[in-house]
C-alpha cells in the first residue's frame, strides 16, 4: 500500500494530508507551526497520522521559508555583482512610491550597496561584446568576497539576457574559487529585458537560496532517518512541483509555494462543481490570499511585487495577499480608529483564545466572542488544545470594547466588519481593477478562517455563489496532492514584426524549450505520455512597457508575422476592447510551459447518514443575534439541501452559512452556496 503526504506550512498552522492510494481516502493532521524551525512541525504532523514513512511513496511540501527570509530580511548575507558602472541598479530601481502622495519610500533593497560590486565588461543590447571580461579582476573579486564573509552570491551583468558568456565564466571562476558559495546567475533565472527586475530576481535568488537549501536539506535528512526514500517534492509560485534539490538552488520560484498550492486546488474543485469561472479566497491564521481563476485556469503573471520595491519577474500564479488572517491583531490607534492589522499573533503566542500566551485580541478571538467558535472547541489535531471564551472576551474587552465605548460584542463585530472590508477590497484588487466582474465569479472559501467569513464576503462584492470545498481548512496541503510538475522556459527576442521573417526563429526557439522541457521531465520520471507543452508569445505595440500574453497551443511550426499579428490584435481586442495604437507591435518574449501530468484518485465522498443537529448555539451577525444549529460535517450526505442560519464543524474549519443561504452538498462533497443579495 502506498500513501501521498501534502504538507503546507502556514504561519499558524501546520496541514498534513494523508491519501491512501488503495481506497482514495484521506486524512488530515492540522497541528501548529514552529517558526523557528518549521521542519520540527512538518515532521510532528506526519508523526500524528502514524503511517511509517516507508510506506509514503510521495511527500509534496509547500512552504513560506523563502516568503519569510524576504519579508523579514532574514535571508542570507549576500553580494551583487554587475557590470562596471551599475552599481547602483537596486538602490535606483523604478523610484516608484508605496503610496501617491507620500514623501518617504522607506524602501531597502534587498542587498545594500556596501555588497554591490563592479566587473569590467560590456556587451550591447545585440550581444556583441564591446569590452572584454578581465579575469584577473574576477580572482579579486573573489578575495573580496571571501573578506566579506559572503555567503551567497548574484551574478546579474548588463545585457546577459542576449549574451549570456561573460556571465557564464564569472559563475564558473567564482564557482571555482568559492566552492562554499552559492552563486546565482540572471540567464539562468529570468533572461529577460528589465535591468533592475533582472537584477532583483537574481538578488533574491541568491538571498534565499541558501537558507531553503538549508531548509529542505533538514526536511528531506530527517524524513529519511524515518524510512522515507524518495526525494521531497516542492511547490513552485507557477502551481507546479519540483524536487528539492532544484527547489533549493531556484529558492525564489517559491515564494508564493502554499498560496500557489492553494489556488490549484480551488481551480480544481471549482472545475468539480461545473463552475467556470472562481475567486480563491485563502484566509489563514496570517494572511488572506485571492486569486483570479477565469475558464478553469488561474491567472499568470509573469512579474510581481512580493514587498514594496522588490519585484520578482518569475512566472507565477497572480495572487494578492493581504494581512488579514484569523490572526491579525486588532486595536485602536492614536486617533482613537479600530485597526485590524497588519500585525499577526502567528501560533506563538497566538490569539487570547488559544491560551499560549497571547493576550492581544485577534479576529479569530471576534469570532469566539460571537459564538461562531464554540467555547472550549478544539481546533485542528494538536492534542491539548481547546478555544478559551472568558480571554477572548477579556482581550476584546480590554483593548478595544473601552476605549470606544462599545460591548464586547458590538467590540468584535466591528473587528469582523473592518476584517472583511479589507479582504473585500482584495478580492475587487483582482476583478473589478482588471476589468471582471465578481458578480460573475463564484467565491471558493478556504483556510482555517475562511468558511467563517466567505459567505459574508460574497456578499459584500456581489458574488451570488460561494463553494466550500470538502477539507478547506488543509486545502493548500490537498493542492500539493494534485499539482502536476511544472517548467518554464523563456527567450528575449524583443523584434519589431511587421516585415520580418520570424517563422523560423520562432519555430527553433519553440522548439528548443520543447526539449529541454521533455528532457526535464523524463529525468523526473515521467513518461513521454504525460508530459505537455503550451507555448506563449509576449508582445505589445512599440514603447510600452507591459505586455500580452499570447497563447500559442503546443505548434511550433508556421507562427509566420501575420498569424502574430492577428493573434495578438485578437487578444488585444478581447483584453482592452475598443481600438488599438496606430504603432509597430513588437515581440518580446517567447515562453513555453512544459508540464508532467500526475494521475491521482482524489477524495471519498461522505459517509451516507442523515444530517442531524449536534447542539444549538447563539451567534451573532451582522444584523440579528440568533439561535442556529450545529451540524458535524461528516454527517452530511451528497446531494442534501441546508439552509442558513447554520453552523458546520470539522475537524479543519468552521463554516458559518447566515441568514439567507441555500446549500447543497455536491458529488464530491464540496457545499456550493447560494447567497441571496
Amino acid at each position: 500500500m502506498e500513501y501521498i503526504a501534502g504538507i503546507d506550512v502556514g504561519g499558524t498552522f501546520t496541514d498534513v494530508v494523508l491519501h491512501d492510494a488503495e481506497t482514495g481516502s484521506l486524512r488530515i493532521a492540522k497541528v501548529f507551526s514552529t517558526p523557528g524551525d518549521q521542519a520540527e512541525g512538518l515532521v510532528s504532523g506526519l508523526n500524528q497520522l502514524e503511517v511509517p514513512l516507508e510506506r509514503l511513496g510521495a511527500v509534496v511540501h509547500g512552504t513560506t521559508v523563502a516568503t519569510n527570509a524576504v519579508l523579514e530580511r532574514k535571508g542570507d548575507r549576500c553580494a551583487l555583482v554587475t557590470t562596471h558602472g551599475f552599481r547602483d541598479v537596486l538602490e535606483l530601481r523604478r523610484r516608484d512610491r508605496p503610496t501617491t502622495y507620500g514623501l518617504t519610500t522607506g524602501y531597502t533593497p534587498i542587498v545594500p550597496r556596501s555588497l554591490s560590486f563592479e566587473i569590467d565588461e560590456r556587451i550591447d543590447s545585440k550581444g556583441r561584446v564591446c569590452t572584454a571580461l578581465n579575469e584577473d579582476e574576477v580572482h579579486e573579486l573573489a578575495r573580496q568576497l571571501r573578506k566579506a564573509n559572503i555567503e551567497s552570491v548574484a551574478v546579474c551583468l548588463l545585457n546577459s539576457y542576449v549574451n549570456p558568456t561573460h556571465e557564464q565564466r564569472i559563475v564558473e571562476l567564482l564557482t571555482k574559487l568559492l566552492p562554499d558559495v552559492a552563486v546565482s546567475a540572471s540567464y539562468e533565472l529570468c533572461p529577460e529585458a528589465g535591468e533592475f527586475e533582472r537584477a532583483n530576481t537574481t538578488a533574491v535568488n541568491a538571498y534565499v537560496s541558501a537558507t531553503m537549501s538549508r531548509y529542505l536539506d533538514s526536511v528531506q535528512k530527517r524524513l529519511n532517518s524515518q524510512g522515507f526514500s524518495q526525494e521531497v517534492q516542492v511547490m513552485q509560485s507557477n502551481g507546479g512541483l519540483t524536487p528539492a534539490s532544484r527547489a533549493g538552488h531556484l529558492g525564489a520560484r517559491t515564494l508564493l509555494s502554499g498560496p500557489a498550492a492553494g489556488t490549484v486546488a480551488a481551480a480544481a474543485f471549482g472545475a468539480a462543481s461545473g463552475l467556470a469561472n472562481v475567486i480563491s479566497c485563502d484566509m489563514g491564521g496570517t494572511s488572506f490570499d485571492v486569486a483570479l481563476i477565469p475558464d478553469g485556469s488561474p491567472a499568470i503573471t509573469s512579474e510581481k511585487n512580493i514587498d514594496y520595491g522588490i519585484p520578482i519577474k518569475l512566472p507565477m500564479i497572480d495572487i494578492t495577499t493581504i494581512a488579514a488572517g484569523g490572526g491579525s491583531i486588532a486595536s485602536v490607534d492614536r486617533g482613537g480608529i479600530l485597526q485590524v492589522g497588519p500585525e499577526s499573533a502567528g501560533s506563538d503566542p497566538g490569539p487570547a483564545c488559544y491560551g499560549r500566551g497571547g493576550n492581544r485580541p485577534t479576529v479569530t478571538d471576534a469570532n469566539v466572542v460571537l459564538g461562531r467558535i464554540a467555547p472550549k472547541q478544539q481546533l485542528g489535531t494538536q492534542e491539548g488544545f481547546e478555544i478559551d471564551l472568558s480571554a477572548a472576551q477579556e482581550a476584546i474587552r480590554k483593548v478595544i470594547a473601552e476605549p470606544l465605548g462599545l460591548t464586547v460584542d458590538e467590540a468584535a463585530l466591528a473587528v469582523i466588519r473592518i476584517a472583511n472590508e479589507k479582504m473585500a477590497a482584495a478580492i475587487r484588487s483582482v476583478s473589478v481593477d482588471k476589468g471582471y466582474d465578481p458578480r460573475n465569479f463564484a467565491l471558493v472559501g478556504f483556510g482555517g478562517a475562511g468558511p467563517m467569513h466567505i459567505v459574508e464576503l460574497a456578499r459584500t462584492v456581489g458574488a451570488t455563489s460561494v463553494l466550500i470545498p470538502p477539507h478547506p481548512g488543509a486545502l493548500s496541503a490537498y493542492g500539493c496532492l494534485i499539482a502536476d510538475a511544472k517548467y518554464d522556459y523563456v527567450t528575449a527576442l524583443n523584434a519589431t514584426v511587421e516585415g520580418s521573417s520570424l517563422a523560423d526563429t520562432v519555430q527553433q526557439i519553440l522548439a528548443e524549450h520543447r526539449l529541454a522541457g521533455d528532457a526535464l521531465l523524463t529525468n523526473d520520471g515521467f513518461d513521454t505520455t504525460a508530459i505537455t507543452v503550451e507555448h506563449f508569445a509576449e508582445m505589445s505595440f512599440s514603447k510600452q512597457r507591459y505586455t500580452l500574453r499570447i497563447p500559442l497551443g503546443d505548434i511550433e511550426s508556421n507562427w509566420t508575422a501575420k498569424c502574430l499579428i492577428q493573434a495578438f490584435l485578437d487578444q488585444h481586442a478581447t483584453t482592452y476592447g475598443g481600438k488599438h495604437p496606430s504603432r509597430d507591435i513588437k515581440l518580446i518574449n517567447l515562453r513555453t510551459v512544459a508540464t508532467g501530468k500526475r494521475s491521482l484518485q482524489m477524495g471519498a465522498a461522505l459517509p451516507a447518514s442523515t444530517g442531524h443537529a449536534l447542539a444549538k448555539r447563539t451567534i451573532t451577525f451582522d444584523s440579528m443575534t440568533v439561535m442556529v444549529d450545529v451540524l458535524s460535517r461528516d454527517t452530511l450526505t451528497v446531494g442534501q439541501t441546508l439552509e442558513g442560519p447554520l453552523v458546520i464543524e470539522q475537524t479543519d474549519t468552521t463554516i458559518i452559512l447566515p441568514p439567507g443561504t441555500t446549500s447543497v452538498v455536491q458529488n464530491d462533497s464540496s457545499l456550493l452556496v447560494e447567497v441571496a443579495r
